[in-house]
């Protein structure tokens, strides 16, 4: 970097056509420009064109890298210098204007992106075109640019599009620029969505725990309106509970023994007591 002078050293893979303009700017500047444009009067002294050339000569080489120095080789004048130059990092092929100006009319503005830093980056793809010897390729720029626009930004396309006799550069650019500025005004903040977001899984919640409660008395009730009172099931135990006894009770008059009558001993019957026995348990069983 020259003192005096904010221009980076052109390594040979920045932005040449930057570079370059800003250098043909310091060499006005230092008015020493005339030894690569050769513009000097008829009366212009040989001492002040050799003069001229060697401060225009170190203002260049002074900004240039070591690697870029190398490909250059030796030269004799600023002039041949500014030439070797503009040869080796200005592309001005068939293919490489083909490129260009393909990426050009392909162009779409990227929203990750800021409207300036988009900008910017046309700017240079048309700098780029022009360097191969396009001129006429401003007359395509707002065109290109008003459809590089996406959904987003469709109101400014719209309002540029019509009511408008003509379209430059400029006004699509400002009209970018407004609208982002509406956007990011009208964004709702992070914090604003956050606490909605809380409100809405709380209300959730308790909504989800009063359906809860809800079902569960509802469940309870159903189970004590399906069941049997339990008196009914205290009568039916105590009946269980006294014909037990009562079987327990009865007494065979065969063999003597309790728990069955004389018709389910599985001993021999005694003959004398048959009847009288059957007719017993008939009228005991008729009782209970």
């Amino acid at each position: 970097m020259m003192s005096g002078y904010n221009l980076q050293v052109f390594d040979g893979k920045s932005d040449f056509a930057i570079w370059k303009q800003k250098m043909k700017g310091i060499l006005i500047h230092q008015k020493v420009f005339k030894a690569i444009s050769g513009a000097y009067p008829d009366n212009a002294s040989e001492e002040k064109i050799v003069e001229d050339d060697e401060i225009a000569y170190s203002s260049i080489i002074l900004n240039l890298s070591d690697t870029v120095i190398r490909k250059v080789g030796t030269q004799n004048s600023a002039k041949e210098l500014w030439k070797k130059l503009k040869e080796l990092y200005t592309e001005t092929s068939l293919p490489t204007k083909l490129f260009l100006l393909e990426k050009f009319f392909k162009y779409k503005l990227d929203l990750s992106k800021n409207i300036d830093e988009n900008i910017d980056e046309f700017t240079k793809l048309i700098q780029d075109i022009k360097l191969t010897g396009d001129k006429s390729i401003d007359d395509y720029s707002p065109i290109v640019l008003l459809n590089a626009i996406p959904d987003t930004y469709n109101d400014v396309k719209s309002a540029i599009k019509y009511g408008r006799d003509s379209v430059n550069l400029e006004t699509v650019i400002n009209g970018l620029k407004s609208k982002e500025i509406d956007l990011k005004t009208n964004k709702p903040s992070q914090s604003s969505n956050e606490v909605n977001m809380v409100r809405g899984r709380n209300k959730n919640r308790n909504s989800g725990y009063k359906f809860r409660r809800h079902s569960k008395s509802r469940s309870r009730s159903r189970g004590r309106s399906n069941s049997r009172p339990k008196y009914q099931d205290d009568k039916n135990r105590n009946e269980k509970q006294k014909e037990e006894k009562n079987r327990n009770d009865r007494r065979c008059y065969n063999c003597g023994g309790r728990g069955h009558f004389i018709k389910d001993c599985k001993k021999p019957k005694k003959k004398n007591q048959n009847e009288s026995a059957n007719a017993v348990d008939e009228n005991m069983v008729k009782f209970i």
